[in-house]
């Protein structure tokens, strides 16, 4: 069976057992999901994305979990992610309106 599938079918009773729950036991249960969101790593979000030179330029947005435990959002940040001799490389290029202007001076003009 799709592992897909079986992960729907499990979420799907979740929903249902959920729904069935009382004031106390919602309580518990958000404790619950607080705890886990607490333990996953944050994630950038891809705003814009093109090619340029060798490697692709990149808008993300840097999303990052503060000791009281809160979600906070930094950036737009431009990062330029490039190969070069059998290895992946990433540069940031920081806040502007022209990163391909910043990537060119900081790798040099080919």
């Amino acid at each position: 069976m799709c592992m897909h599938i079986e992960n729907n079918e499990h979420l799907e009773h979740l929903i249902a057992v959920v729904e069935g729950l009382d004031d106390r036991q919602l309580n518990w249960f958000q404790a619950a999901i607080d705890r886990r969101r607490g333990t996953l790593k944050p994630e950038s979000t891809v705003l814009e994305r093109r090619g340029y030179r060798n490697g692709i330029l990149q808008l993300e947005g840097r999303a990052y979990r503060r000791k009281d435990g809160q979600l906070t959002e930094r950036g737009p940040y431009w990062y330029f992610h490039y190969r070069e001799g059998g290895r992946q490389h990433t540069l940031y290029v920081g806040k502007t309106d022209n990163p391909e202007v910043i990537v060119d001076e900081k790798l040099g003009k080919e």
